[in-house]
C-alpha cells in the first residue's frame, strides 16, 4: 500500500514507493555502505502523519532496500560551542532523520566532540579510536575513506550545501588556506563517565571565504558521477566515495582556489577562529 506521505508544490502526491524508486534510480542500494546527508522535507507532510510516523516510514524504505549499513553524520560541534559532548544525549544538528537513526538500537556513535558519526554496531572497531583530529588521519571521515564500496547519499540535501567531506580531502592535501584549530572540553561516555579531551579541526583562515559547491555538484552530474532524481520539491542524489575523493583531489590539483569564493591572498592566511564570536551557534567547519 502506497499511502500519501507528502505533497509537492505542484500538488503531486508521493508515498514510500516513490522514495523507494528514487533511491533505486540513483543507485543508492548498489554499495556496501551508504553515508547519508539528509533534509527530508520533500513537501507538505500529509494529514495523519506525525513526525514519528513520517520518520519511521522513511526508515522502512531503507530497510526494504536491504540497506543495513547506513552511516550518518551526527555532528554537534560541541566543543566549538563551549559545551560538553554527551555521546548518548547530545543532539545532532544534521537533520531529523540522522537523529532518528542515531537513536536506534544496534548503532554506535563515535566519541568525536565535533564531527561524530553514527554507524552500525558491527563497524564499531573501525570507528572507536577517532584520534585528535576530526578531519585528519584516524578521524571519522578518514575511516569512511578506508572502507570499501561506500556511497554518499544526498537525501533531500544538496552537495553544494553540506559536503563536509571536501574539508577532509583539503586536510589530506594540506591546503594553505586552512589551519588546525584546537578545541577543549569534556566528553561524557555511554556510561556517564567524564573525560577531559582536546580535538582539532581544519578550519578556514580568517579572511578566506569558502564557497558553496553547487558548481562542483553540477560538474559531477554532467560527468555522470552524481546520479540525481527529483523527489517532491527536492532531489535524491548519489555519489561514490572513490569518485568524490578522486575528483576533489583533481580539482584542487588544477586550481587550489577551486572550493573558495574568491582566490586567497597571503594576507588572508591568518590562523584566527571567529565562528560563534557574536554568540551564534557554530554549525559548520
Amino acid at each position: 500500500m502506497n499511502s500519501t506521505l507528502f505533497v509537492d508544490l505542484d500538488g503531486r502526491s508521493y508515498g514510500a514507493e516513490e522514495i523507494y524508486d528514487a533511491l533505486k534510480e540513483t543507485g543508492a542500494q548498489d554499495c556496501k555502505a551508504l553515508f547519508i546527508h539528509s533534509d527530508i522535507m520533500f513537501g507538505n507532510v500529509a494529514a495523519g502523519f506525525n513526525r514519528r510516523d513520517y520518520l519511521q516510514t522513511i526508515d522502512q524504505v531503507f530497510e526494504d532496500l536491504k540497506l543495513d549499513c547506513l552511516l550518518v553524520p551526527t555532528f554537534t560541534y560541541s566543543f566549538c560551542n563551549k559545551e560538553d559532548y554527551d555521546v548518548t544525549r547530545s543532539r545532532t544538528s544534521m537533520g531529523a532523520f540522522n537523529e532518528h537513526l542515531r537513536k536506534k538500537s544496534g548503532r554506535y556513535r563515535t566519541w568525536d566532540p565535533l564531527l561524530s558519526l553514527s554507524v552500525p554496531m558491527h563497524l564499531k572497531t573501525n570507528f572507536q579510536n577517532p584520534g585528535e583530529h576530526s578531519l585528519g588521519e584516524g578521524g571519522g571521515l578518514d575511516s569512511v575513506h578506508q572502507m570499501e564500496d561506500v556511497k554518499f547519499l544526498f537525501f533531500g540535501s544538496r552537495l553544494g550545501e553540506c559536503f563536509t567531506y571536501v574539508h577532509y580531502v583539503e586536510k589530506m592535501m594540506d591546503v594553505p588556506y586552512r589551519f588546525d584549530m584546537p578545541f577543549s572540553g569534556v566528553i561524557i561516555d555511554e556510561d556517564g563517565n567524564r573525560h577531559a579531551s582536546r580535538q582539532y579541526m581544519h578550519t578556514a583562515c580568517y579572511g578566506v571565504k569558502p564557497a558553496n559547491y553547487y558548481y562542483f555538484e553540477d560538474y559531477l552530474e554532467e560527468k555522470g558521477f552524481l546520479k540525481k532524481k527529483r523527489l517532491g520539491n527536492k532531489y535524491v542524489a548519489c555519489l561514490s566515495e572513490r569518485d568524490a575523493y578522486r575528483e576533489i583531489t583533481k580539482m584542487l590539483g588544477k586550481d587550489i582556489n577551486y572550493f573558495l569564493e574568491t582566490p586567497f591572498r597571503t594576507e588572508d592566511l591568518i590562523p584566527k577562529y571567529t565562528k560563534g564570536a557574536n554568540g551564534e551557534r557554530v554549525t559548520h567547519c
